[in-house]
């Protein structure tokens, strides 16, 4: 991943800058100043009213120039990242806001949804880390957004797909679809046929149906051409979300940070393969633990099943092609 701030060259003086996307709807730009310093600029019209509060965030100072008496032009709203070795966080902060008002007309609107990212940030940067996701996690989310992509997009859109996605939200289960919950686990080619199941709630679901979806990955060489990354699948979703469900675009992007994720080139260099992908009916005589069956006084536990003993339950909702 190349540093775009690098592409400019640092000024004597004052800024040096260049628009980011000629077609999109507002005129946003990337800076580097004389104090080379990285920066993102808004640009826009006034409305006749004062921009609201702006949000404080970690590492970042937001900078707003409202001419005197409101006037219609030069209205900019700066943002100033502090520390250039943070660049790949900012990116994906001024990413977000390009990508989360491609649809959005200039004016008011538009800066309502900058404002409303920039109160999004706030709250991610509060408790972001900067280290990567562990492989678990990693190759979890993989699991999650392949479901998306192949099964929920072809089925029902992906602004349905997106809104059923709940499980970076705490929710349970992982998907919840009409009358059916889906739990999505992963497993790796080399280990045992099991899955970790972390919670109590996790197979036991409050809708009538329920479906656990276990996808084995293999760990490939960066150059494979069939290998699948989380940047390439998270792009995919963001360009089928701008042009389908631009309105979902949003929510996607607070689910993947919400899940720790952020656009880290390193995340480039963790390749899988996918083997296989196998759905089973969590019914009556399913291998799992349930609420009800605990010993009085226990509240909670985690445990691994055996997937050998699932496959008398191999079956798929309709509308997944398996």
């Amino acid at each position: 991943m190349n540093n775009p701030w690098e592409e400019i060259e640092r000024p004597v003086s004052d800024l040096f800058y260049r628009l980011i996307d000629a077609e999109h709807p507002l005129r946003l730009l990337r800076a580097r100043d004389s104090y080379d310093r990285f920066l993102f600029i808004y640009e826009f019209q006034g409305s006749g009213k004062a921009v609201e509060k702006i949000p404080e965030l970690n590492g970042i100072d937001i900078n707003l120039h409202q001419p005197k008496g409101l006037q219609a032009e030069n209205h900019k709203m700066i943002l100033v990242l502090r520390d250039k070795r943070d660049w790949q966080i900012f990116l994906s902060l001024c990413n977000d806001i390009v990508s989360s008002t491609r649809s959005s007309a200039p004016g008011i609107q538009a800066t309502q949804v900058i404002l409303r990212r920039l109160r999004q940030w706030q709250k991610f940067l509060q408790k972001i880390q900067k280290d990567l996701l562990s492989e678990i996690s990693i190759k979890g989310l993989i699991g999650e957004l392949l479901f998306i992509t192949r099964h929920l997009f072809p089925a029902f859109g992906a602004g349905a797909a997106i809104q059923f996605w709940q499980g970076p939200e705490d929710a349970p289960q992982d998907f919840n679809i009409h009358d059916c919950a889906v739990e999505v686990k992963c497993q790796t080619g080399n280990t045992s046929p099991r899955v970790h199941i972390s919670s109590i709630d996790q197979l036991c679901p409050q809708l009538p149906k329920m479906y656990l979806y276990v996808v084995t990955l293999g760990r490939v060489e960066d150059n494979n051409f069939n290998a699948v990354n989380l940047p390439a699948l998270i792009q995919t979703i963001r360009e089928k979300l701008e042009i389908d469900s631009p309105m979902d675009l949003e929510r996607f992007n607070n689910l993947i940070y919400q899940e720790g994720y952020l656009d880290l080139e390193e995340y480039e260099h963790f390749n899988y393969m996918l083997v296989s992908e196998r759905m089973y009916l969590v019914s009556d005589g399913f291998p799992r633990v349930c609420q009800e069956e605990l010993p009085l006084g226990v509240v909670g536990i985690n445990y691994d099943i055996n997937l050998i003993n699932c496959e008398p339950f191999a079956a798929f909702p309709k509308w997944v092609n398996l």
